[in-house]
């Protein structure tokens, strides 16, 4: 926890948390996250992270013009429980992917995870010009889906046995949403009320 007189790193703001750039020094929590077989279960990793391998891909990060990747802070505590960004940005094209963990098993189902997609969302639509955003999960993460599903994203597709998991092939579901679909569903009104109800909180 920063000291009281030291003010957080801030790139986006949300009510309950805030997302910053990935430091050197989150490389260790990082590492037990994507090394935890619970958490890696539902991800595409399945090699052992070392630390030399983390270091390289956090410092690989500023160079990297296809990628956005921000870590989960909470505003109570300013602790680290997740990762979220994209990837595979196409300028061109204005379309990215989308991944995110919520790595401290204790943080999960608190809607932290749906307030950081929110975030990233929105600074993908509205400062990147991005349009089309899409994410791809296993078949049977049913917290996952009924979250993103609860967003607005919109089922555009099956991979059958796209992934070998804990023994057996499983399909991916790929979702899409696209920056009208935002507009509709999380409209400005709506996002400005939610930074003001955060600010106010913080300030109390």
């Amino acid at each position: 926890m920063p000291p009281s007189t030291e003010k957080p790193v801030v790139f986006l703001e949300g009510e309950r948390i805030y997302l910053r750039p990935l430091e050197m020094a989150d490389e260790k929590v990082m590492r037990r996250w994507y090394n935890d077989e619970p958490t890696r279960v539902y991800l595409e990793s399945y090699w052992p992270i070392t630390e030399s391998f983390e270091r390289k891909f956090i410092e690989g990060l500023g160079a990297d013009q296809s990628r956005i990747s921000l870590v989960v802070v909470t505003k109570k505590g300013h602790r680290l429980i997740g990762g979220v960004g994209v990837r595979f940005i196409r300028w061109k094209d204005r379309s990215a992917e989308f991944g995110i963990t919520i790595g401290e098993a204790d943080a999960r189902g608190q809607g932290y995870g749906a307030e950081a997609t929110l975030l990233i969302l929105r600074y993908c639509f509205r400062t990147l010009n991005l349009n089309r955003i899409q994410l791809g999960v296993w078949d049977f993460n049913e917290p996952a889906i009924r979250s993103y599903e609860k967003l607005g994203f919109t089922l555009e597709g099956r991979q059958r046995q796209h992934g070998f998991v804990d023994g057996r092939y499983v399909d991916q579901l790929i979702y899409g949403m696209l920056a009208s679909e935002f507009e509709t569903l999380h409209g400005r009104a709506s996002a400005s009320a939610a930074r003001r109800d955060g600010r106010r909180k913080v300030r109390t």
